[in-house]
């Protein structure tokens, strides 16, 4: 009701900060139309999060001190906690890595792997397998971060730290669970570490842990997707995704937030295309539903208006939510829809055709994207080439007041390396 809503949004933030999940507010008509004076926020205390419990950050500080090879995982609990788990990390030698949904975290850290699991780059696989102590941050160690537990050694000793004591051990073992807010964990592991030898070494003196020369070459040379070097895929009348992403990403704006939508051509919008920081990557992904992905891009636009917002979508998911174009339109929002056209379903195709099904139902006809794109009034183009890229550079350079649509014709060949990782034993 309109005299109590001012108390009900406020009920919702405690609800959404404390216990760190979704409140949805439906807001009736009445409530809309409402006077703007009765809208009066009362004070909303900040959120008290539980501090771990001292035996339990003494046990973790053990596992730390008697690591070689440390790595750190942050998940999207540990979103808050960046600060403290990058200042624990060179603390304790730790590389750091991120489950998907917290790419960027660590974005301008030295010694960090990016994201782990399906996609990580081999370098990152490699390290993270060979890690004789795995903390994992306000993160699930699901399927998905591990890569079915192939990334955890037989002899890596697993720690879990996570708000929700349901969470620990979940989804794999662990040797060691933490009940705790994440960043406070960090601040309280990293004073017991500083207890023990009578306060903070000198920086110069702090445990090199898993940081060396070498690995920071290799982290150089092959840290990223787009430095792993790759056979272009050659079709017709069609570009490679990987060569469509590396050039998007040399021309895109810094600051920029990547939305991306799910299908066989998600990890190369999610894995090329850089992002500022965890805030700049949108990742929603949970039950391989597709056609979310341009609303959530949508969303995103409107809640970061000063910088420039890219939807990467697959023509299926497009096609699934293609109304919303209109909206994006009407409200002239700086939005780059790219859409890797493969006319299919193409999770569907790579999982099913090798196995002789019909794919009549998962194959499409060719689509004029860019002409519906048009139709929406929309600025568009048709890809088949990295030349046809300059009118997306004419449009970067403005005035981008309305959006643009990519129709990116890709090859169609091989499913993406993460596909076929995250399909494995189904």
């Amino acid at each position: 009701a309109a005299a109590t809503a001012a108390a009900d949004l406020a009920r919702a933030c405690r609800i959404a900060v404390a216990e760190r999940r979704t409140v949805l507010l439906s807001m009736p008509l009445d409530v809309q139309a409402a006077a703007a004076s009765l809208f009066t926020l009362p004070a909303v205390p900040p959120a008290t999060l539980p501090a771990p419990a001292s035996e339990a950050v003494a046990a973790l500080a053990d596992a730390l001190t008697a690591a070689r090879r440390p790595v750190f995982l942050a998940g999207r609990g540990a979103r808050n906690a960046g600060k403290e788990i990058k200042h624990l990390s060179e603390r304790t030698g730790a590389l750091l890595a991120t489950s998907a949904v917290s790419r960027g975290l660590f974005r301008d850290a030295p010694f960090s792997l990016d994201v782990s699991g399906g996609f990580a780059t081999p370098v990152a696989a490699d390290l993270i397998k060979d890690a004789d102590l795995l903390v994992g941050w306000g993160c699930a160690l699901n399927m998905w971060t591990l890569r079915h537990g192939t990334l955890v050694g037989d002899n890596t000793t697993v720690v879990q730290v996570d708000l929700d004591p349901d969470a620990l051990g979940a989804h794999h073992r662990i040797d060691l669970g933490v009940t705790g807010d994440t960043a406070a964990t960090a601040r309280a592991v990293h004073e017991e570490l500083d207890r023990r030898v009578g306060g903070p070494p000198p920086p110069g003196e702090w445990p090199r842990g898993y940081r060396s020369a070498e690995i920071a070459g290799r982290l150089a040379r092959e840290g990223r997707w787009r430095d792993v070097p790759y056979e272009e895929a050659h079709e017709q009348g069609r570009i490679d995704p990987r060569t469509l992403s590396i050039a998007l990403d040399d021309m895109l704006p810094a600051q920029r937030t990547v939305a991306v939508d799910s299908g066989n051509f998600m990890g190369y919008p999610a894995m090329y295309l850089d992002v500022p920081g965890a805030d700049g990557f949108v990742f929603t992904q949970a039950f391989q539903s597709i056609g979310l992905g341009l609303a959530t891009a949508i969303g995103a636009a409107v809640a970061r208006q000063d910088r420039l917002t890219v939807a990467a979508l697959g023509d299926g998911g497009l096609l699934m939510s293609v109304a919303d174009l209109e909206t994006a339109v009407r409200l002239g929002l700086d939005l780059l829809v790219v859409v890797y056209d493969d006319e299919a379903y193409g999770a569907e195709v790579h999982h099913f055709g090798p196995d002789g099904y019909p794919l009549d139902h998962v194959t499409f006809p060719p689509a004029d994207i860019a002409g519906i794109g048009r139709g929406f009034g929309c600025a568009a183009v048709t890809v088949r080439a990295l030349a046809d890229l300059d009118a997306v550079a004419a449009w970067l350079a403005g005035p981008r007041d309305r959006p643009m649509v990519v129709d990116a014709k890709v090859t169609r060949g091989e499913p993406s390396w993460w596909l076929a990782e995250a399909f494995r034993g189904h």
